[in-house]
């Protein structure tokens, strides 16, 4: 029963200061990844997310350039279909794996301020600082 009362406190919280994802559906805004919550970043490279037309998704992953789609709707975010260029990058690959991975895994984001929060269900998955 507390762990219940818990998640609703937890989740009203959530959505008292969450901003919808508007700002990333009504125009063109790029993200620098600043944290990875339970993964190891690499300090040699960026992780970018760039979001265009309110439905595409693009950017750097550490190494190579990606692409795919997003379908957002409120807080609810989803990103499918991504590819990505092949080059061969032994310092980061792991983590590039690791950063599609929890890309396809994400199901809800909010924006506050200049963050731009991507989560699983109520997990944290990345933080991103939004670019210049």
């Amino acid at each position: 029963m507390k762990r219940i009362i818990l998640a609703l406190f937890v989740f009203i919280a959530l959505q008292a200061c969450t901003r919808d994802l508007s700002v990333i559906k009504q125009k063109d805004t790029k993200w620098e990844l600043t944290r990875w919550p339970n993964k190891t970043m690499p300090t040699s490279a960026k992780a970018t997310l760039n979001v265009s037309g309110g439905n595409k998704i693009g950017g750097k992953s550490f190494c190579n350039t990606y692409g795919g789609n997003a379908v957002i709707n409120g807080n609810a975010i989803e990103f499918s279909k991504i590819f990505g260029t092949k080059m061969y990058c032994e310092a980061v690959g792991k983590a590039e794996n690791q950063y599609y991975a929890d890309l396809e895994k994400v199901t809800a984001g909010r924006v506050s301020g200049n963050r731009l929060y991507l989560y699983q269900n109520e997990t944290l998955l990345m933080v991103f600082k939004k670019a210049e």
